[in-house]
């Protein structure tokens, strides 16, 4: 069996097309289910409590509002049932959030750049224009965070964060 890997600029960045012949579809569904569990998927609700899965890959971040969390992605606001902030943080820090105020949780994979304010904040914009506060409590781990080479984002932070050393 032949794999061939291509790259399309149409395709969104937390997006994988699999492009499968008929007689696969059973290897296809395979490979499909391994990446969703490996990836993660969460249940999250509309207004009208219809229940939706999403991949976390997809979640721009969580917040708590009013001991309610509210799930942001690219274009779309869903609820997630209520569980307290460090069960949340706990649950998917391994996948990627970061924990950048008392009531956020960030997907590190969707923040383009960060740029520092006053009070040792920090303002991080995401991929799809969306911008939150970091507070100073937390700078720490998102400073160590960005400087681990694992880190999905890495280049992009990386080269706004030397620049605006040399300033």
């Amino acid at each position: 069996m032949k794999i061939t890997y291509c790259e399309d600029p149409r395709v969104s960045h937390y997006e994988i097309k699999l492009i499968a012949h008929p007689k696969n579809m059973k290897l296809a569904k395979l490979l499909v289910s391994q990446f969703t569990e490996s990836l993660g998927e969460i249940e999250v609700y509309d207004e009208y409590r219809n229940k939706y899965p999403i991949p976390l890959l997809g979640v721009y971040y969580f917040e708590v509002i009013d001991h309610k969390i509210f799930v942001y992605t690219e274009t779309d606001v869903f609820r997630l049932r209520c569980i307290p902030m460090a069960k949340l943080r706990e649950l998917f820090q391994s996948a990627g959030f970061y924990q950048i105020n008392v009531r956020t949780l960030v997907n590190t994979r969707h923040v383009v750049k960060y740029k520092k304010q006053r009070g040792s904040r920090r303002k991080l914009f995401l991929d799809n224009g969306d911008m939150l506060i970091s507070s100073r409590h937390y700078k720490d781990g998102f400073e160590k965070l960005i400087d681990d080479k694992d880190f999905i984002g890495y280049e992009e932070i990386s080269r706004t964060h030397k620049k605006e050393h040399q300033d």
